[in-house]
């Protein structure tokens, strides 16, 4: 036991003479297998780096979280959560308005593809499509459907005015008027229909945002009406 306790103390005065330190280092300073140099940092309450592949490690006392729960020294980061998945889940959960995977790539200065993969197979991520990205949701937001078209539809519209050609555009809104029933699941064969370079997503965005897929069916009456009037 007293071999332990000198060893525990000697983590921590090689940990805490730079604030931070590479689990090698510190193997290379000790008389013990890798096994039990993680064994002892867990008893000390180490905090292993989210960045370089945990290499680094800290101490409980050491970090300033921000907030988001993150402590950079230099260019190494620590988290107070569990992980780094926890982490992103959290980051998502504080993003008000939704978050793409760039953002939050910016917030923690790594790569996340393969974290993102791991939440999604475990259900833990709420996203909707946004031009060619994802929009990572809270689970607030995402509960909010309302909400989500209000926070969504600005970015929609500068995603898909910079893509889609404005003759384009004004062909959708004259087909759908033509149409005398609107059906949100027949969009593939309208813009087939009139041969229109313009997104699904677009063209569904302008039908909700106008209302256009409240359009009454008209009469058969009506029909020959509007014939006769063009």
């Amino acid at each position: 036991m007293k071999g332990q306790h000198r060893r525990l103390e000697t983590i921590e005065r090689i940990i805490r003479e730079n604030q931070i330190q590479s689990f090698e280092t510190i193997l290379g300073k000790l008389d013990c297998s890798s096994i039990t140099l993680r064994r002892d940092i867990k008893a000390i309450a180490g905090i292993t780096s989210y960045t370089h592949r945990g290499k680094y490690i800290t101490l409980a006392d050491i970090p300033v979280f921000n907030e988001n729960g993150i402590w950079f020294y230099k260019t190494v980061g620590f988290t107070k959560f569990k992980n780094s998945l926890d982490l992103i889940v959290s980051i998502i959960n504080n993003a008000k308005e939704g978050i793409t995977k760039e953002e939050i790539e910016d917030i923690l200065r790594i790569k996340i593809s393969k974290q993102i993969q791991i939440l999604l197979s475990q259900n833990r991520l709420h996203r909707v499509k946004l031009g060619a990205k994802y929009c990572y949701l809270s689970e607030e937001l995402a509960k909010n459907k309302e909400r989500q078209m209000q926070l969504l539809d600005i970015d929609i519209e500068d995603y898909y005015d910079k893509k889609v050609k404005l003759t384009d555009l004004i062909a959708v809104l004259k087909a759908v008027l033509t149409e005398y029933k609107i059906d949100m699941n027949n969009l593939k064969k309208l813009i087939k229909k009139y041969s229109l370079d313009v997104p699904i997503k677009k063209v569904e965005q302008l039908i909700v945002k106008y209302d256009l897929s409240l359009k009454k069916s008209l009469s058969s009456s009506e029909r020959s009406k509007n014939k006769i009037s063009k």
